[in-house]
Order: structure tokens, then C-alpha cells, then sequence
């Protein structure tokens, strides 16, 4: 596994374009100093033909400009996207799985909120 935590989260974009495009998203600037956003090993995601003997919809992910380029990340002006979206979990680990990445499942604010109480608690009975 490639450790990509700290390097932003995986998130779902929907493109203006209206393509789909799944990657971890970091915000950055182009060239003139604009805000865009930076996708690490984006996957292009496309409805399979069948759907899954669940009856739920199943998904394909394909490398975003396959045969284009040879680069895996791609920078986009914040005008290409239309929106950035929390990812299904069946979809974010299909993708963890796909581009050989670390993929920790997202704290609920409880979550949240009981690590830092913890962490600090343990910060201070470390200064006692």
C-alpha cells in the first residue's frame, strides 16, 4: 500500500463536463496563482452494463485520460469542477483497492471529538 494519508482525501468530483471522477483531492494553485485542485491517481467512474445481483448499482473504474497522457495526476481549475462529493464506501474502497492506497475510514465528529478529548487528556497526565 502506497501510505497517501496525509496527502488528502478521496473524494468523488463531478466534473463540468459531467464526468465522474474519483481521487484524492488537494487544493493547490495553477500558474497564475488561481485556485485549482490537484487529483491524485484520478479514476474515471462509469455505471457497469450489469447491474449486481443485489439489484444495487455497480461501478467501473477506469483510469481518468487513459491513452492521453502518461501523467496520474491531474491539475483542474476550480471552474472545470461542478462539485466534490463524499464518495460511497463500497466505492472508496473499490478505489483504495485500485490504486494501492491507504484508505482509513473518515471519524464521525463523535469520533472526532472523543480522540481529541483523549489526546488531550493524555497531554495532560503526561505534564503531571
Amino acid at each position: 500500500m502506497i501510505p497517501l494519508m496525509a496527502e488528502g482525501a478521496i473524494r468523488l468530483i463531478l466534473l463540468c463536463s459531467g464526468d465522474v471522477v474519483m481521487a484524492r483531492l488537494r487544493h493547490t494553485t495553477d500558474r497564475d496563482g488561481d485556485h485549482a485542485y490537484q487529483l491524485l491517481r484520478p479514476r474515471l467512474v462509469n455505471s457497469a452494463v450489469d447491474p449486481s445481483q443485489d439489484g444495487q448499482s455497480s461501478w467501473v473504474l477506469q483510469p481518468y485520460l487513459a491513452g492521453l497522457t502518461s501523467q496520474h495526476n491531474v491539475v483542474l481549475f476550480k471552474a472545470a469542477v461542478a462539485s466534490v462529493l463524499e464518495p460511497d464506501p463500497r466505492l472508496l474502497q473499490a478505489y483504495a483497492l485500485e490504486t494501492s492506497q491507504e484508505c482509513p475510514l473518515e471519524e464521525t465528529p463523535v469520533e472526532r471529538l472523543k480522540r481529541a478529548f483523549q489526546e488531550f487528556t493524555e497531554t495532560f497526565e503526561g505534564a503531571q
